[in-house]
């Protein structure tokens, strides 16, 4: 009789927690207050199986009488493993689609990043195209002329200038120590 109870009871519990599985993953409430109550199951299971074996001791036929409380415990068990194992196998069936989730946003982020980086690109070289054939446009008007021959030859300075600015920038090593005096 009381492995029937026992065994109805955990199958109730099963039955309610399947049926939530039905409707989608439950809320995290749900998971906790499930996960509480198996471990008070399996709390109330090994507390009563230590009342049964203190029991048994009160009897006179001592082995059988704990060879059936260890079968009720084991038969309990099994019952109350299968809703454990289908409670941490809807557990790691939430944490893989929360980390489907999680790597979809970076995903999605990496791509965003990504395609903003190629517009910039692109809008930077199309800037720079214009830039050349506005200068190419001047150099032709200006070509042939004191001026012009005067504004090109300020600008390749002033490129000039700019290269060796960008090449000392550039390094990144520390001037060499000088020479040492002749007789020293």
């Amino acid at each position: 009789m009381k492995k029937q109870v026992i065994f109805l009871n955990v199958f109730f519990c099963a039955f309610a927690w399947s049926a939530e599985l039905v409707s989608g993953f439950p809320s995290e409430a749900q998971r906790d207050e499930e996960r509480t109550r198996l471990t008070l199951q399996r709390q109330q299971f090994e507390e009563k199986y230590k009342q049964e074996m203190k029991q048994c001791y009160q009897n006179f036929d001592v082995t059988s009488c704990r060879i059936e409380a260890r079968d009720r415990r084991i038969e309990a068990n099994k019952i109350l493993r299968k809703d454990e194992l289908r409670f941490n196998a809807l557990e790691r069936q939430i944490h893989a689609e929360e980390t489907r989730g999680s790597i979809a946003e970076r995903n999605s982020e990496a791509q965003t990043k990504d395609a903003e980086a190629r517009r910039a690109a692109s809008i930077a070289a199309s800037k720079e195209t214009a830039d050349e054939n506005a200068k190419k446009q001047i150099e032709h008007a200006l070509q042939g002329t004191k001026r012009g021959e005067y504004e090109l030859r300020q600008r390749e300075a002033a490129q000039h200038k700019a290269d060796l600015e960008k090449k000392l920038r550039e390094r990144n090593k520390e001037p060499a120590a000088p020479l040492p005096r002749p007789g020293e």
